[in-house]
């Protein structure tokens, strides 16, 4: 027997030290019951605690809720001395939080136990018996890949949806909502791919971009933004024709509009047309294997890493602007042991993998009035429909085309404040019975755009570890759960399920 099962007798073991993750077990501590925490980076905190710390709130504030806000962003805000939450923070502190919740909720930690298939978990009659030889009666997969439900058998999807899946109108590929930008030439420079075959609407397996959420220092311990191995200036060609096209001066023109950070700390997010993102480079990720996302992950580090190195010093840029980017470092006391070096944040930003296909899906309708309210609701969202680029092609002599954006804007189309139900959190019927997956809940393409951000993901691990205490305490497969006992059990610290403005 392995010795975790000796020691701490799990009840739960839960695949993933994210947000979802640490609120389910946060939950189930609660309840009574005992987790171990199987994580397959070397933190806690998930992407949070790497790097996304400008965080994306609902458009109704009320909407969040829970120990989400109570214990974490809460916390947040009391390490920093405040009274109340704190949306913008700096990764150290997340992770520091992170670390105190799992404590208070006596949960076990094993890193860098990533999963590798079919061979990890023992699922017998349809319910899972052990991961990686752990035993427990219920399982919860709180990773950002959803390898847990994969191996376990759970049906899932990655990729768009076309048109015809679920009717909606934003699915698939989408060249009349893209957004264009001119004035590029050559047009076929990377990270540029050839033009799309398929139809409007058509399905295909490609996913959003990915990118670093980077930290960047503006104080005088910072470190020099280094030069990675592969370092290839001519990779930033259309970033410097865009640089000069906006007539951008340094990066404080893109950083300082991004995010401001405590003590002296600036968050970097996609900022341009061509920028932090990587569009194509994602599309192997959710179904790969550990040794393709290291790849990709690799992929990411030198595009990153080479942009801002070329950025601080590439002789085509005007002296000043090299001068007021070279203001600018890593941060010497964030991500001291990251395996990308010291100041660059640990985990890359996965926004979207595989998704469960569930009890029920969430679509684009469910976004929307009037299809907006459940019978079964575990929390309240709203947030635009927010999908990167998923594919750079050119058009024409001098037009790259930035495809997968839903709005052919910088804008996010417009959803209504909506109810997420239960059942996105489980199989079907006749499926696993003792498994729940709160961050790659069931959702297609579109029905994810909204939903898919991290205060959002920490609510429905609360759901998650209530469903799983009820079923412990039950005995009862996790599809024939009770809801009021369950709207119970979330009211009771602080969920809100209901809210003015849904009907």
């Amino acid at each position: 027997m392995n010795a975790v099962d000796t020691v701490d007798n799990p009840d739960v073991v839960i695949y993933g030290a994210t947000l979802a993750g640490i609120m389910a077990a946060l939950r189930l501590r609660m309840r009574g019951y005992r987790s171990v925490i199987l994580e397959p980076t070397g933190h806690v905190g998930g992407i949070v605690a790497g790097g996304l710390v400008k965080s994306d709130c609902p458009n109704v504030i009320e909407a969040l809720a829970g120990l989400t806000l109570t214990r974490f962003f809460e916390g947040i805000g009391r390490a920093y001395g405040l009274d109340g939450a704190a949306y913008r923070f700096e990764p150290k502190v997340a992770e520091q939080v992170s670390h105190d919740l799992i404590a208070e909720a006596q949960a076990t930690v094993r890193l860098n136990e990533r999963l590798h298939g079919a061979s990890d978990v023992d699922v017998v009659g349809g319910r899972i018996q052990a991961v990686r030889g752990i035993r427990a009666r219920f399982f919860i997969d709180a990773s950002y890949e959803g390898d847990l439900m994969a191996a376990a058998g759970v049906p899932y999807a990655y990729g768009r949806e076309g048109h015809d899946k679920y009717g909606e109108p934003l699915a698939g590929f989408q060249p009349v909502q893209a957004y264009r930008r001119r004035s590029f030439r050559p047009g076929n420079l990377y990270p540029v791919k050839p033009v799309p075959p398929q139809r409007a609407g058509e399905a295909d397996e490609k996913t959003q971009a990915y990118n670093f959420r980077g930290v960047l220092s503006t104080g005088p311990d910072r470190l020099p933004f280094p030069k990675p191995e592969g370092y290839d200036p001519r990779l930033y060609a259309y970033l410097g024709q865009l640089l000069e096209q906006r007539g951008v001066k340094g990066l404080s023109d893109i950083v300082t509009h991004t995010a401001l950070l405590p003590n002296g700390k600036y968050q970097t997010n996609q900022a341009l047309f061509i920028g932090f993102d990587l569009p194509g480079a994602s599309w192997d990720y959710p179904d790969g294997s550990w040794a393709r996302r290291d790849e990709v992950i690799a992929e990411h580090v030198r595009w990153h890493q080479g942009m801002l190195h070329w950025l601080a010093n590439d002789p085509s840029l005007p002296e000043s602007f090299r001068a007021d980017t070279q203001t600018f470092g890593l941060p010497a006391d964030e991500f001291t042991d990251s395996p990308h070096g010291a100041g660059f944040p640990h985990a890359l930003y996965i926004r979207e993998a595989r998704r469960l296909l569930g009890a029920h899906v969430l679509t684009q309708h469910d976004l929307l009035k009037p299809g907006n309210t459940k019978a079964t609701p575990v929390c309240c969202w709203k947030y635009g429909m927010d999908s990167h680029i998923v594919q750079y092609y050119a058009e024409g002599d001098d037009t790259i085309v930035g495809e997968g954006t839903l709005s052919g804007t910088e804008s996010n189309p417009p959803v209504d404040l909506y109810q997420i139900p239960a059942e996105v959190l489980f199989p079907a019927h006749g499926g696993v019975e003792n498994i729940a997956v709160p961050l790659c809940f069931s959702a297609s393409h579109i029905g994810y755009t909204s939903p898919r951000m991290e205060p959002n993901y920490g609510m429905l691990g609360e759901a998650a570890g209530e469903l799983a205490a009820q079923s412990l305490g039950t005995g009862r497969a996790v599809q024939d759960y009770d809801y009021p006992q369950l709207a119970a059990a979330l009211r009771e610290h602080g969920s809100v399920l209901t809210l003015p403005g849904l009907e």
